[in-house]
């Protein structure tokens, strides 16, 4: 992120969703599903799950214009896969963390 390399970030989110949904099997078919869903799509340049595993969220990093039509359209998937309501939550990075004397 320093880089600015978003996209070598996003590359690496998603390969680090496989290895804890394949590897280390603490997915779940939401989040996997989640994470497949935007693959392919290329306003999103990385997903994975976050949080301690066996479900939860996950994190997407999206180009800004297309945050509100990906909610929309993985809402709808997600209630028709799942019988559920997806909540989602728009964030943004900020500094990170910081030692103050």
């Amino acid at each position: 992120m320093e880089n600015g390399n978003l996209q070598g970030l996003g590359k690496l989110m998603f390969e680090t969703h496989e290895g804890l949904s394949k590897d280390y099997e603490v997915s779940c078919k939401e989040l996997d599903f989640l994470v497949d869903a935007v693959k392919p799509l290329d306003f999103v340049l990385g997903a994975r799950m976050m949080g301690g595993g066996f479900g939860g969220c996950t994190i997407n990093i999206v180009k800004e214009d297309k945050i509100a039509d990906l909610v929309e359209d993985l809402s709808a998937k997600y209630l028709l896969e799942f019988g559920l309501k997806l909540d989602a939550y728009t964030v943004q990075t900020d500094h990170g963390t910081s030692l103050y004397n």
